[in-house]
């Protein structure tokens, strides 16, 4: 399977990862939340998920995502829209990054974009990053 990347606001990719068969929904892992709340991390694309931070933002561990939105949603978030931060430490308690974490806790994208058949489950993770800086350190996926 190819993957293509485009830059941010160029919608002329969108079609080209459908073109692709990219398999966007497709479950690459789970976490929950503190109120018990599902919350998937999906393949996703250009726009979103995995795909969409993994690379740029430098997070390549499926434990910095499952530990940011084991906590309660941040103050800020929405029936749809929940947002989750975690302050991420190495073995000597030094801060290594604070992570942030968008979720998307409906079975639509807000811009409808794309939509889950099932109206009873959830997009997910929409996008990951660490605050202050373009792009997570390396030490990060190794916490």
């Amino acid at each position: 399977m190819k993957i293509f990347c485009r830059a941010r606001g160029d919608d002329a990719g969108a079609a080209t990862d459908e073109a692709a068969g990219s398999h966007w929904s497709v479950v690459k892992f789970v976490g929950h939340d503190a109120d018990g709340r599902y919350i998937p991390t999906r393949q996703g694309n250009s726009a979103f998920g995995w795909v969409h931070f993994s690379g740029p933002h430098n997070i390549h561990s499926s434990k910095v995502i499952k530990v940011a939105v084991s906590e309660h949603p941040e103050k800020g978030s929405t029936k749809t829209r929940k947002l989750y931060g975690a302050v991420l430490y190495d073995r000597l308690g030094i801060i290594v990054a604070r992570v942030k974490v968008v979720a998307q806790y409906h079975w639509e994208t807000a811009n409808h974009k794309y939509k889950l058949a099932d109206h009873d489950d959830k997009i997910g993770v929409i996008t990951a990053y660490c605050q202050g800086v373009k792009k997570c350190p390396d030490a990060l996926n190794h916490v």
